[in-house]
């Protein structure tokens, strides 16, 4: 089907031929469209990486923003794949289509999207926008969900079909177009959704499937191959990869994994006599990695493995770095990437041969357990890069001949796995039992058994006979008594209503049951406890905030630590004695601690390599730390205000929040929260140079701020421009209220000194 049969707008058709270079459809793209994506149609699209599913999702969007002046939402797992999306989407803005991205700021309507016609979030901050049904939501005409096989995750899969079922219940009933490359059984998803399936094996690049032992592939149907080398199976099929002209792309099941395997690669490749990169290429995105990176440690290791044209890519870099790599690999400048299996989880970045090192991984309690299979497909269909490669290859490791059969019958002639709903486990249930109470979407437990049965695992379950139907609403009416006993709801009569403190644990998108600990802390608050550690040891106890790992070596230290603040931790037993007694307990509360006191060094203003030296957080694991503490911090900061505690404690939650979104000491609040461009470090210099409020730097001039570190002529003419408006519109934001423990400005002090 060429572009010019599409029933699209002449601009969006001439805009696709012209710009884009796009003149004919793929197999699986002519399908969808003969299913009436373009015209209004449910569509469930589970097709091969690269068979064009993301290209028509936005042809499809934009086509809904142009015909029917509608708003398109696109919901995807990852904010780094909503920044992908929005700078994929920003190329129709020469069309008027706007684009926005929202990830954030649970507590937020978004108002400010009202005037946006694309708008891009994660499955969370789309839930938590239903939850507070901002005016412009009725002005959506098409939900694109990408990646939708995340259904069968364990948190976000319960997400989805909440915002499913929250669209159904408020009668809006927009397009919806589901995407993926991986579902076992597509056809009960489509069925769930009402949408027409469109499913294809089809690839714009042949795909072979095999598996390697010593030095042979045997492939799926193409018999065998004899890969040259000696020794390491890594080294050998990249090396083979690479003489051939193209890239690889080798997962880990570990980030310490793709370290180790980045290392390796780097050593042969560098002391190969065979020229595989462009120096100055490489040197150049060194530098650029070197400029992204605020960890010297890790930027220095990253830029001897580019300059060699290797890198590592795992969830510890820093999100900007990880762009840097992944654009790097791109332009072909990165001949081998070695990464965890996040990057498989949505991210465009092809190459001519995967390789997975291991199909076994760790899991803390479980031991070694195989990946599913779905995570093999997702690893397996980055292969071949559409344009460049002839054929794209995934290639699997085996230590042994039998093992070989093994895996070809389990991982690559096998199907994916069912996708099935989680949506009936009690936590996630209590979750959006409220929020459904509390928004409105429902006030009788009648009404909460039909949003239930609007969700997959109502579809999947069957709501249809009384026996099944009189199930759920037992287990819903248990765990709205459960809500009621925690304050959350109140029953009057039949009728259901969610009280104020209710109301604000959904607003915030808090999980009822993390509110209740968070309230029993907040409670408990003595007069002797420093607010910062007593706060930030409080929202620790989250599911939500990855917990760092406690090294065996460390539980004395940790343990001596904890007994010296013990006035400020929340929440505890009543001695040290009963901990011990309990290792299990013991170990995840000092983890709970450690990963407290990483974050009280983030505020404290410990650079990002102290904090991953004394702690092992990485710093894209810190701003994960740090993004999700702030959120919170500022949850717990609307709980203190209703339940009607002090307004030093508010002001201190306020404070504490901007201080962990910054990683700054409360002085240099103001600095950091006013202007752009101006972080922790800039923000520190500035102070100590005696630049300590806005009206400071509204009389500065830029020879005076240039002569502070780290500041140019372009950064001190913008800071000096902005702290002038801000003092002219009297918008400057003060942090100047006491501290709840005062005796010094730093919480404590620092306990790097002391602690290691």
């Amino acid at each position: 089907m060429n572009i010019e049969e599409l029933p699209l707008p002449s601009v969006l058709r001439d805009f696709l031929i012209s710009k884009r270079g796009i003149k004919t459809l793929y197999p699986p793209q002519e399908e969808a469209v003969r299913a009436g994506l373009l015209n209004g149609e449910n569509v469930l699209m589970v097709s091969a990486t690269a068979s064009g599913k993301t290209l028509l999702a936005e042809v499809a969007a934009v086509n809904n923003v142009l015909v029917n002046d509608k708003k398109s939402l696109v919901a995807v797992p990852l904010k780094a794949l909503a920044f992908e999306k929005l700078n994929d989407f920003n190329m129709y803005s020469e069309l008027g289509i706007r684009v926005a991205a929202s990830t954030g700021d649970y507590n937020s309507e978004d108002r400010w999207l009202g005037s946006y016609d694309v708008i891009i979030t994660t499955y969370e901050k789309l839930d938590s926008l239903l939850r507070l049904k901002p005016s412009w939501i009725w002005s959506v005409g098409q939900l694109i969900i990408d990646e939708i096989h995340f259904i069968n995750d364990d948190e976000r899969g319960p997400i989805i079909e909440s915002i499913i079922a929250k669209l159904r219940m408020l009668n809006l009933n927009p397009q919806i177009i589901g995407l993926s490359a991986t579902i076992g059984n597509p056809e009960e998803l489509a069925n769930w959704l009402n949408a027409k399936l469109v499913k294809s094996d089809w690839r714009p690049v042949s795909l072979r499937e095999g598996v390697y032992h010593r030095g042979i592939v045997t492939y799926i149907n193409d018999g065998e191959r004899r890969i040259s080398g000696q020794g390491d199976p890594l080294v050998n099929l990249t090396v083979d990869t690479l003489n051939d002209g193209g890239q690889a792309l080798v997962f880990s099941s570990s980030r310490q994994g793709a370290v180790r395997i980045a290392r390796k690669l780097a050593e042969y490749i560098c002391s190969s006599p065979v020229r595989y990169i462009d120096p100055s290429e490489a040197n150049k995105l060194a530098e650029e990695v070197k400029e992204a990176s605020s960890s010297r440690i890790l930027a220095e290791e990253l830029i001897g493995l580019i300059k060699c044209g290797v890198s590592f890519h795992h969830a510890g870099l820093e999100l900007e770095v990880r762009r840097v790599i992944e654009e790097g690999f791109r332009r072909g400048v990165l001949r081998v990437l070695a990464s965890t299996t996040t990057l498989a989880a949505g991210v465009n970045l092809p190459a001519r041969r995967v390789i997975i090192n291991e199909y076994r991984r760790y899991e803390p309690g479980f031991g070694f357990i195989e990946i599913p299979v779905m995570e093999y497909k997702q690893m397996a269909g980055r292969a071949g890069r559409p344009g460049l490669d002839p054929y794209g290859e995934a290639i699997i490791i085996a230590s042994s001949k039998d093992e070989v059969d093994y895996v070809i019958d389990k991982y690559i002639k096998s199907p994916p796995e069912y996708v099935k709903s989680n949506f009936m486990n009690t936590t996630s249930l209590k979750f959006h039992i409220l929020s459904a109470v509390a928004s409105q979407y429902a006030e009788t437990i009648d009404d909460l058994v039909k949003f239930t049965s609007n969700t997959f695992a109502g579809f999947q379950g069957k709501l249809s006979s009384m026996i099944q139907v009189n199930s759920v609403r037992r287990m819903i009416s248990r765990i709205i008594d459960e809500l009621v006993d925690y304050g959350f709801i109140i029953k009057n009569g039949a009728k259901l209503e969610a009280t104020e403190v209710g109301e604000v644990v959904n607003r915030m998108y808090l999980d009822p049951d993390t509110a209740h600990v968070f309230i029993m802390g907040l409670n408990s608050l003595s007069n002797d406890a420093d607010l910062n550690a007593y706060s930030l040891m409080l929202v620790v106890k989250s599911p939500k905030i990855p917990k760092v790992k406690v090294r065996k070596s460390e539980l004395d230290d940790l343990a001596q630590q904890a007994a010296s603040m013990w006035s400020s931790i929340p929440l505890k037993p009543s001695e040290v004695d009963e901990l011990v007694n309990y290792p299990e307990d013991y170990e995840d509360f000092l983890s709970e601690f450690k990963t407290a006191m990483a974050l009280l060094e983030w505020i404290n203003e410990s650079s990002e390599d102290q904090i991953m030296k004394a702690y092992d957080v990485q710093p894209g694991d810190l701003r994960v730390l740090s993004d999700q503490a702030e959120w919170l911090i500022g949850a717990l900061q609307e709980l203190a205000r209703t339940l009607g505690l002090s307004g030093s404690i508010v002001n201190g939650l306020r404070a504490l929040r901007y201080r962990v979104k910054y990683g700054v000491n409360d002085e240099l609040l103001e600095l950091v929260i006013n202007l752009e461009g101006v972080g922790r470090v800039r923000a520190r210099a500035l102070y100590t140079a005696g630049y300590r409020s806005i009206e400071d730097l509204a009389k500065a001039n830029v020879s005076d701020l240039t002569r502070v570190r780290g500041i140019g002529d372009k950064i001190a003419g913008s800071i000096i421009e902005q702290a002038r408006q801000l003092v002219k519109d009297g918008r400057v934001v003060k942090f100047n209220e006491p501290m709840v423990k005062g005796k010094n400005r730093r919480s404590g002090g620092s306990l790097l000194d002391h602690m290691y």
